[in-house]
């Protein structure tokens, strides 16, 4: 049987593009989603357009919500939907991130803490929510959106890359807690990716500059490669040659990558 097959599975982020994506193919895949982002008419909107679209699709959804994840009272509403809803779920991808470009001592203090809550502390606290279920019945999954970012500084996207260092720290200790209980734990690295997060505008008096086309992956390359790791219950998985290569990289020497950016 198919590893995703009939599996019920939480996507944080399910309308951006990595989300979508985890949506479209989870549906060939023949899995359950329950589907999660902040607006729900935008998120209901792009599930309908991804269940019209042509092409078998074995799966469905099974439940929508919105849920603000920048706040303890969202997570904990989000967990609560999920067990009257739906009962238990197999897999928690914890998807759901946002960026922001520019020098940090520009980035306003608001806006920083809504990151941090976002990209590292909503998915620690959804596991912590959903974990004890897991480890109740002795089996379960849970993935983490993590990013090169998250093993190599990058400046000009400082706070984001501090927050993917978290999640990546969060999910390798975390690993070693819950694999007596049959619980996996997958953390995923994408490079850069053509999503709606790349075109966020930069913050203060430094524009990041456009990258060039032949960094930039696919999300659908990406989450391809992600369901992959998953299904082979793998902790580290680098999609594309960008993000192998760096993480080799990185065994040789320490490195800071400087995003190219130009005065406004």
């Amino acid at each position: 049987m198919n590893y995703f097959q009939d599996k019920k599975i939480l996507i944080s982020g399910a309308a951006g593009g990595f989300g979508g994506e985890f949506v479209r193919q989870l549906l060939i895949e023949g899995a359950r989603l329950i589907l999660t982002d902040i607006d729900r008419d935008v998120l209901a909107r792009r599930a309908e357009e991804i269940q019209s679209s042509p092409g078998e699709k074995r799966g469905s959804v099974i439940a929508i919500t919105a849920s603000d994840l920048s706040s303890a009272g969202g997570r904990e509403k989000l967990y609560r939907f999920c067990k009257k809803e739906v009962g238990d779920i197999d897999i928690l991808i914890n998807n759901a991130g946002i960026i922001s470009w520019g020098y940090f001592h520009e980035i306003p203090a608001d806006r920083l803490h809504v990151l941090m809550e976002v990209n590292a502390l909503a998915p620690m606290h959804l596991t912590r929510l959903f974990l004890p279920d897991m480890v109740r019945r002795g089996q379960g999954q849970v993935a983490f959106l993590s990013s090169v970012a998250g093993y190599i500084p990058t400046a000009f996207e400082t706070s984001y890359s501090a927050s993917k260092f978290a999640v990546r720290g969060f999910g390798m200790a975390l690993s070693r807690e819950v694999k007596k209980w049959g619980i996996g734990v997958t953390i995923i690295y994408p490079f850069f990716a053509n999503t709606g997060m790349i075109n966020t505008a930069s913050v203060g008096s430094a524009r990041v500059k456009k990258l060039s086309s032949i960094m930039v992956d696919s999300p659908a390359m990406v989450v391809r490669c992600a369901l992959r790791g998953i299904r082979k219950r793998k902790l580290h998985v680098h999609p594309g040659f960008f993000s192998k290569i760096t993480y080799q990289w990185t065994k040789c020497w320490p490195v800071v990558y400087v995003l190219p950016v130009e005065e406004k």
